[in-house]
């Protein structure tokens, strides 16, 4: 596996711009802390839950949704996910003008599957996820539409190396 450079990671977070939310660096401290890391260990923490739709998902749904053609985006896009993936697809779907239908297993938390709908997403929901892929699959060939995958792909691994650079220049 090729990981991205820190210049396609730089390129892909100006390419996002204002799409995302360069969300904050808190650094963690108290007694509690200290009493389990030490106290000449720092911990600073990446604030996701800051972003769109509430955690780093959109980032990685956004580029690669942002790297498709006109034709691809005018088919629409499909997911599989029992929650924040697919509320970001969802979410980077209704930004860019195109389609989702999402598929979650039946065990998908309903609040979740609300935020998918809220959104615009079609929402089918299956008994678990072996079957939410195998659907999604089906939904590709009879629909053409793209699949974006929940955690696998170099796009999906560009995307998400935009928090690590947020990081990188945000933490002391």
């Amino acid at each position: 596996m090729e990981y991205p450079t820190i210049e396609e990671i730089r390129a892909n977070r100006e390419r996002l711009g204002n799409l995302v939310r360069e969300t904050p660096v808190w650094r963690w401290q108290g007694l509690d802390l200290e009493a389990i890391v030490g106290a000449d260990t720092s911990v600073f923490l990446k604030l996701e839950l800051f972003q769109h739709t509430g955690s780093f998902k959109p980032r990685g749904a956004l580029t690669v949704m942002l790297s498709l053609d006109a034709d691809e985006l005018a088919r629409g896009v499909t997911a599989v996910s029992a929650g924040n993936h697919a509320i970001a697809v969802a979410f980077a779907a209704r930004l860019l003008g195109t389609t989702a239908r999402v598929v979650m297993p039946k065990s998908a938390n309903p609040f979740r599957v609300a935020r998918c709908r809220a959104y615009g997403a079609h929402v089918e929901l299956v008994a678990d996820v072996q079957q939410a892929f195998a659907r999604v699959q089906q939904i590709q060939e009879e629909e053409g539409r793209i699949f974006v995958h929940p955690y696998e792909g170099p796009l999906t691994a560009l995307g998400t190396a935009t928090v690590g650079l947020e990081f990188a220049l945000q933490a002391p």
